[in-house]
């Protein structure tokens, strides 16, 4: 069978003709959350779907029950001749068996984040972006307007879904690798822009360019947080672009002036399509983002929420968030992300954690970088002030720190479990087995 041949082109112009072609597509790494979401898409746009990852979980689980075939393990015999198209997620590198054999076949390889937008050109879209707020916001357009979306988390009452299709579609538009910037959106949102994603972005200039390179190719309308100094002075040089400030008593079933914030920024957008009686009431109905502020046992008077927030800006606001409940006492077990975004962002972490009793800190989740130096969770340990001695406790393994905090636990306790890497397991491990030891 003749393969295609793709002439060197802009990634994401390549992606959208290798859309129109059709085909048979893999996916390596499909097990994470945003390649899950594109194989689904994929399959909905008539690919015959296939992946592969190494970890089995509840993405892989909801693709396999609708019939995308998902391997475990990672070799070139996944390539046969049938295949057309690889998509590889952010932590498949160059030097990955499958992206060797593939590109020794002659086969196109595309980025998830190049694939995303090309996915969007015969769409009229709706680009959520900004370093927080993305995938909240992102759930609530969604369940406001009753469209297509592409989000990163699971949201409730959609069975597992990540994505659909359809002729309105609401993206969370990703500025971790900067594919942000490959988007041309009808309308667009930035939600705010604080530098992040060291990994990627080598300056705080190249970071916020990705949001500029977003205004330009937006074709209608940017909406951009009024509060936020830096989305502020990127987009008050474009008549296209549209603040948003904060709306004034919202009636929402989630927590947290970050949400409101979050409800404000759909309520803009969301009025291309609804009126604000028909937007207001579908916020009252909201229904929560997994891992955003979502409680996973309340036993006993003792409360455990499990929460994505991984930057110290996050971990802040859910801190405050989790103050309004009025906890006896707050507690926390808390993972750092990447190495990079932990040397670069260390001094502002220990500030963020204040109002907390006591935390326990476990390794960093690694995401697929090596450990760098003043970027280990033992480093960041030391930057804690001589105050923080007796309520702050380092476990190397996430079941140490669980049964650890678990004897801890008294009425009237809230513990919070912070990260966006696999400290998720001690979450599940509360809802199955609750607070008993």
């Amino acid at each position: 069978m003749k393969k295609w041949v793709v002439n060197k082109m802009d990634p994401v112009d390549q992606a959208a003709e290798l859309i129109q072609k059709g085909g048979h597509v893999h996916l390596i790494g499909i097990g994470g959350i945003g390649m899950a979401g594109i194989a689904w898409l994929l399959k909905e746009r008539g690919f015959c779907v296939s992946g592969c990852d190494l970890q089995q979980n509840r993405q892989t689980d909801w693709l396999s029950e609708n019939g995308i075939n998902i391997a475990s393990d990672h070799t070139e015999s996944h390539l046969s001749d049938a295949v057309d198209w690889v998509v590889r997620s952010t932590a498949v590198s160059d030097a990955h068996p499958e992206i060797r054999a593939a590109l020794k076949k002659g086969l196109p390889v595309s980025r998830r984040g190049e694939v995303l937008p090309a996915l969007m050109r015969d769409r009229t879209c709706i680009a959520v972006s900004g370093t927080h707020g993305k995938t909240t916001t992102t759930a609530m357009i969604a369940q406001i307007l009753s469209c297509g979306f592409f989000v990163g988390g699971e949201m409730a009452g959609f069975d597992g879904a990540v994505a659909r299709d359809g002729e309105i579609m609401v993206v969370e538009a990703d500025e971790s690798d900067g594919t942000v910037a490959g988007y041309s959106p009808d309308f667009a949102i930035i939600t705010n822009i604080e530098y992040d994603h060291m990994e990627h972005h080598d300056s705080e200039a190249a970071f916020i360019g990705c949001f500029e390179q977003l205004i330009r190719q937006t074709k209608k309308t940017v909406f951009y947080c009024s509060a936020d100094p830096i989305a502020a002075r990127i987009c008050s040089a474009h008549s296209k672009c549209v603040p948003y400030g904060l709306i004034a008593h919202l009636n929402l079933p989630i927590p947290g002036i970050h949400n409101q914030w979050n409800a404000s920024a759909a309520h803009a957008v969301s009025r291309a399509w609804k009126n604000d009686s028909e937007i207001f009431q579908a916020l009252e109905r909201i229904r929560p983002v997994a891992r955003r502020f979502e409680t996973v046992c309340n036993q006993d008077g003792i409360r455990i929420v499990s929460d994505y927030a991984h930057h110290p800006t996050e971990i802040a606001a859910l801190i405050q968030t989790a103050q309004e409940l009025k906890p006896k006492r707050l507690l926390a077990v808390f993972q750092p992300h990447r190495y990079t975004r932990t040397l670069a962002l260390g001094e502002d972490f220990p500030p963020s954690f204040q109002g907390l009793e006591k935390l326990w800190l476990v390794p960093v989740y690694a995401a697929s970088e090596h450990p760098l130096p003043g970027g280990t969770s033992e480093d960041l340990l030391n930057r804690f002030p001589e105050d923080w001695k007796n309520r702050l406790h380092y476990f190397p393994a996430l079941e140490a720190a669980w049964e650890e905090a678990r004897k801890e636990l008294r009425e009237g306790d809230l513990l919070l479990i912070i990260g966006a890497g696999d400290v998720e397991q001690i979450a599940d491990w509360a809802k199955k087995t609750g607070v008993d030891s």
